[in-house]
């Protein structure tokens, strides 16, 4: 039986991360479920932490700033000497970066977003293998050496599921950029076709009416019925192809766009929204990243309109300087453990365009207590597609 020395040392993490929101999403997820967390901010804060204090397992984040992990792991294993278990979360999901980090005698591999249950899962399992590997040194090097075996087994296999889900996301990203295309077409038409000609038929009724005013008043009401019809439709079809792709995030931009869809949104359903954004809303985003953000705050208040019940609205957007930050946090009675098929494809529809452009997002409900949604792009990745 181990020792009560080595159950601590099971339980002792570090998180290296450099962007505030996902390093305290993560500790946070790992503090919850009974784990003694150390947080730091970039590679040279960590390798200081190092020389003095060894942790069970690294929760790393590749891209830190300054000290990648990558140059983390080697200074591991060239200056300490020791196996301590590192699983690098990354958002880049290409082979050649996942062959990379296992060079680097990494453990495993997880690609963001990450699921949390399924995160906490291969923590638990590589926590064990490493009391296992430390029990073992004493009392058996061949069922170690069996145990490596098993483990390089499992990196086969994670390194072919990785690859398969990036064909997928891949797909999912040609499949989006079409779907848009086709919006955007839909909507041209509507507006500059249908749109055009119930107004063309409107004001020629109008001067209709002018002229047999005198004539007949049962012709004249008949008349204003017909351009009242006609009015109705020209509002649907604006609102029609507004919702399939909004011209003013063409024209004006992301940040107009979306204080534009709030205000239409908080007019109709009567729910008060309170929008904040950095830079005066005018953000240096690409057409993806615009387009993206926009479905994710229309989805997102689609949802609250239909299942929360909710009061108020809060939506933030904001510049952090290496990626945008998106929050939308309602006050109704949250999601049940088993959303609807209809919202879950919804939520499952957020998470692959964050993923698509690199970006992480986290998704928070408990019954009674609203729903907070956070996601985080950063500027210079692209889809994959």
């Amino acid at each position: 039986m181990m020792a009560n020395t080595d159950k601590a040392y099971c339980l002792d993490i570090l998180i290296i991360e450099d962007i505030p929101a996902p390093l305290a999403s993560l500790a946070d997820l790992m503090a919850d479920n009974g784990y003694h967390v150390r947080q730091c901010r970039d590679g040279k804060e960590a390798w200081r932490l190092l020389q003095t204090d060894i942790p069970a397992l690294i929760l790393l984040d590749v891209q830190s700033t300054e000290m990648t992990g990558y140059d983390i792991c080697r200074q591991l294993k060239a200056k300490l000497n020791t196996a301590i278990p590192v699983i690098f979360i990354s958002a880049s999901h290409d082979i050649q970066s996942i062959k990379l980090a296992f060079e680097q005698h990494v453990v495993d591999y997880i690609v963001k977003p990450y699921d949390a249950t399924e995160l906490l899962s291969r923590v638990k399992m590589h926590l064990k293998i490493r009391a296992l590997q430390l029990h073992q040194g004493i009392n058996g090097a061949d069922q170690a050496q069996l145990l490596q075996i098993e483990i390089a087994l499992r990196r086969q296999a994670e390194a072919g599921l990785l690859a398969s889900r990036q064909q997928l996301r891949q797909l999912t990203g040609h499949l989006q950029t079409i779907r848009e295309e086709e919006r955007a077409r839909i909507a041209r038409e509507i507006h500059d076709e249908l749109g055009q000609s119930l107004t063309v038929a409107s004001i020629d009724l109008v001067k209709l009416k002018n002229h047999v005013a005198a004539q007949s008043c049962d012709i004249e009401q008949h008349i204003d019925d017909i351009v009242e019809v006609l009015e109705d439709a020209a509002n649907t079809a604006r609102a029609i192809s507004e919702n399939l792709r909004p011209g003013m995030l063409d024209i004006l931009g992301l940040g107009p766009a979306i204080e534009h869809h709030v205000q239409r949104f908080s007019a109709r359903t009567g729910i008060c929204c309170k929008l904040s954004m950095t830079n005066d809303g005018d953000f240096a985003v690409t057409e993806q990243i615009s387009i993206a953000v926009f479905r994710i705050v229309q989805e997102a208040l689609t949802n609250v309109a239909r299942h929360a019940q909710a009061r108020h609205i809060t939506i933030q957007l904001a510049d952090l300087g290496r990626e945008l930050m998106l929050i939308v946090q309602d006050d109704g009675r949250g999601m049940p453990s088993e959303p609807s098929p209809q919202r879950h494809f919804g939520l499952l529809g957020m998470r692959e365009r964050v993923a698509l452009l690199g970006g992480q997002i986290a998704i928070g409900s408990k019954e009674g207590k609203g729903t907070r949604i956070e996601a985080c792009i950063p500027f210079s990745n692209e889809v994959t597609a």
